[in-house]
C-alpha cells in the first residue's frame, strides 16, 4: 500500500502506544499469576498422590499462563516498535516541511510533492535544484512510512490472531524471565549486564524479534558482529528481490530503455530503482569492508535498512586504545571504501607512533550511524543532521564503554573520536545539548564548526583533550562561522591545533576540495598526528598557519 503524506499526518502513535499498555498489563498478569500458583503455601504441606497431581496440574497451567503471557508481550513488542517507528517517520516529515519552508517551498499532502511556496527564495534553477533535494528526502521518507505502515499491520494481525506468534525461550530463572518480559534496557550499561547472562538461546530469540539488535550499544562487539552479519545478509536478500520486482514490473525501462512520455509511474518506478540500487551498491560496499586485506578481523557493529553502518577493524573490548571516524557530507554507503581505507591509515599511523603497541591493541572504527548531509549547498549548512544523529554517536560510545573488557585490555581503553568536515559537527552535537560523549580525545578534522562557542562547552571524559586541525588550502575555510559555529583551529576556541599539510591550491592560489581530503595521504604531518592521539599522546606538532 502506498502511504501519502496526508496519511502520515493521520497518524497517532499514540493510539498505538495504547495497544502497548494494555497488552503490557496484559502479560504482566499472566506472569504474576503464574508465579503465584507456583507460590501456593498449601502445596508445601501436601503429601501423597493427590499432592502430586495437584502439582502436575499446576505446572501445567502456570506452563500455559507463561505462553499466554509471552504472546501479549510478543504484541506489546511489535506495537511498541510501530509506535516508535510511526513518530520517527513524523518527526522527519516535520523536519523536512521545516526546512522546506525555510527554502521558500512547501509541502502538498494530497500530491505528497515538494512545490514552490508562496514566497520563492533562490533563482529559479537553484530553487529546482533545492527542490528536488527535497523531493528525494521525501520520497524516502514515504518509503520509509510503507514499511512501518507493514509492520503496525503485523503488530495488529499478531493481536487478532491472523498472524502466528513467535515462539518463547524455555527460562527458569525468575529475574532473567521478569527482564524478557519488559522492554530491553536503553542505557548500554544496564543493556550490557542483561545481555551477559543470557543463555544463546535467548540472545538468539531476542535476535528473531528484533533482527536489529545487534545495533544496541552495550552487546560485546563480537555478538554484534555475528547478529549484524545475518542482519546484513537478510537486507541484501530483501533488497534483491524488491530489484527483481521494479524489473519484472517494467523490463524495458530496468534495460535503460527510458520511456517517451515522462509519467507519474515512470517517476515513481525510477525513484523506487535508483533507490535499491544504490542501497544493493552500499550492502556490497559493507560487505567488500568486512573483508581483511591486512590479516586483521573487520567487525560490523551497526547495519540497517536506512543507509547507517559502522565497521571496526580489530575488537574494540579488547582493544587498549579505540578511535572512531566520523566521516562527513556527502559520505552515503557506496563510498564507505574511501572512508574505511581513512581508518586503515589511522591504525598503522597509532602503531608507528607507539611501537610498544602490538596490532590488536589497536581499534579504528568508521562510523557511519547517522544520515549524513549529501547536499554541500542544500544540506550542509544546516545544524539539523548533527543534532538528530548526537544521540546516536552519544549511543555508541557509551556502549564501546560499556562492553569494554578491561580486565583483558589491562584497564579501560583510550577512546579518540574524530569527525571529518561535517563529522565534526556531529561529534561536537554528541557532547552538547544534554549529551555526554565519553571519549577522551576529540579530533576535528577540516571542520566547519562543532556547534560549540568553547571547547570546554563539550561534555567530555574527565580530563579529555580537543583537537583541531585544517589544511591552508582546505575550501572548508571558506565555511567556517558560517552556520555551524567559530573555528576549532581558532586561538579563542580553547583546543589544540595541530599541523597539516597545506594541501593542492588552486587557480590563483584558490582553496581546493582535494585539500579537504588530504588529510590521510602518506607523509601528511596530520596524519602522523592523528596516529599520536589515538596512540594516547598530547604532543602534537603545531600549525605552520595561522587560520
Amino acid at each position: 500500500m502506498t502511504v501519502s503524506v496526508a496519511d502520515i499526518d493521520r497518524w497517532n502513535p499514540g493510539d498505538v502506544r495504547e495497544v502497548f499498555h494494555a497488552t503490557r498489563r496484559r502479560a504482566e498478569a499472566a506472569f504474576e499469576a503464574a508465579d503465584g500458583i507456583a507460590t501456593i503455601p498449601a502445596f508445601n504441606s501436601w503429601g501423597g498422590d493427590a499432592a502430586q497431581a495437584a502439582r502436575q496440574a499446576n505446572g501445567h497451567l502456570r506452563k500455559d499462563l507463561d505462553a499466554h503471557g509471552n504472546e501479549a508481550l510478543a504484541v506489546a513488542k511489535a506495537a511498541q516498535v510501530a509506535a516508535d517507528d510511526m513518530q520517527q517517520v513524523k518527526t522527519d516529515l516535520a523536519q523536512l516541511e521545516a526546512d522546506a519552508a525555510d527554502q521558500g517551498f512547501e509541502v502538498d499532502p494530497a500530491s505528497s510533492r515538494v512545490i514552490p511556496g508562496p514566497n520563492p527564495r533562490a533563482p529559479m534553477i537553484v530553487a529546482l535544484a533545492e527542490m528536488e533535494a527535497l523531493q528525494g528526502r521525501l520520497d524516502a521518507i514515504l518509503a520509509e512510512a510503507g514499511r512501518v505502515d507493514e509492520e503496525l499491520a503485523g503488530a495488529i494481525n499478531m493481536a487478532t490472531g491472523a498472524e502466528p506468534i513467535p515462539d518463547t525461550p524455555h527460562e527458569n530463572r525468575p529475574e532473567i524471565q521478569d527482564a524478557l518480559s519488559r522492554p530491553l534496557p536503553e542505557d548500554p550499561k544496564q543493556f550490557h549486564e542483561l545481555w551477559e547472562k543470557l543463555t544463546p538461546e535467548e540472545k538468539d530469540w531476542l535476535y528473531q524479534h528484533d533482527h536489529s539488535i545487534g545495533n544496541h550499544g552495550g552487546m560485546p562487539f563480537t555478538d554484534r558482529n555475528t547478529y549484524n552479519r545475518m542482519h546484513l545478509n537478510e537486507l541484501q536478500q530483501t533488497n534483491q528481490a524488491e530489484i527483481d520486482r521494479l524489473r519484472a514490473a517494467h523490463p524495458d525501462w530496468a534495460a535503460g530503455n527510458t520511456p517517451f512520455l515522462d509519467s507519474r509511474e515512470w517517476q515513481n518506478w525510477k525513484i523506487q530503482w535508483d533507490k535499491a540500487n544504490q542501497s544493493q551498491h552500499g550492502y556490497e560496499q559493507v560487505q567488500r569492508s568486512l573483508q581483511s586485506p591486512d590479516g586483521l578481523p573487520r567487525l560490523l557493529d551497526t547495519i540497517d535498512d536506512r543507509g547507517h553502518a559502522a565497521v571496526s577493524i580489530n575488537d574494540p573490548d579488547t582493544a587498549k586504545r579505540n578511535a572512531t571516524f566520523v566521516p562527513g557530507t556527502g559520505q552515503d554507503l557506496t563510498r564507505l571504501e574511501f572512508s574505511t581505507e581513512k581508518s586503515e591509515q589511522m591504525l598503522q599511523a597509532a602503531l608507528r607512533a607507539d611501537p610498544s603497541l602490538r596490532p590488536g591493541d589497536v581499534s579504528v572504527t568508521t562510523w557511519m550511524g547517522y544520515d549524513r548531509p549529501m547536499n554541500v549547498i542544500t544540506d550542509a549548512p544546516s545544524t539539523s543532521y548533527a543534532h538528530n544523529g548526537a544521540g546516536a554517536l552519544d549511543d555508541f560510545q557509551s556502549g564501546l564503554r560499556a562492553s569494554h573488557n578491561d580486565a583483558a585490555a589491562g584497564g579501560p581503553s583510550i577512546n579518540t573520536v574524530i569527525g571529518h568536515s561535517y563529522g565534526s559537527t556531529l561529534v561536537g552535537a554528541a557532547g552538547l545539548g544534554g549529551h555526554h560523549l565519553d571519549a577522551n580525545n576529540v579530533v576535528a578534522v577540516g571542520s566547519p564548526g562543532v556547534l560549540a562557542g568553547h571547547a570546554s562547552d563539550l561534555s567530555l571524559a574527565p580530563g579529555a583533550h580537543v583537537f583541531a586541525t585544517r589544511a591552508e588550502n582546505d575550501i572548508i575555510g571558506i565555511a567556517t562561522y558560517a552556520t555551524l559555529g567559530p573555528d576549532p583551529m581558532g586561538e579563542g576556541f580553547g583546543g589544540i591545533p595541530f599541523e597539516a599539510a597545506p594541501g593542492p591550491v588552486g587557480p590563483l592560489g584558490s582553496p581546493t576540495v582535494d585539500a579537504h581530503s588530504s588529510y590521510w595521504s602518506a607523509g601528511n604531518p596530520a596524519l602522523d598526528n592523528m596516529g599520536r592521539i589515538i596512540a594516547g599522546e598530547i604532543n602534537v606538532t603545531p600549525p605552520r598557519f595561522t587560520p
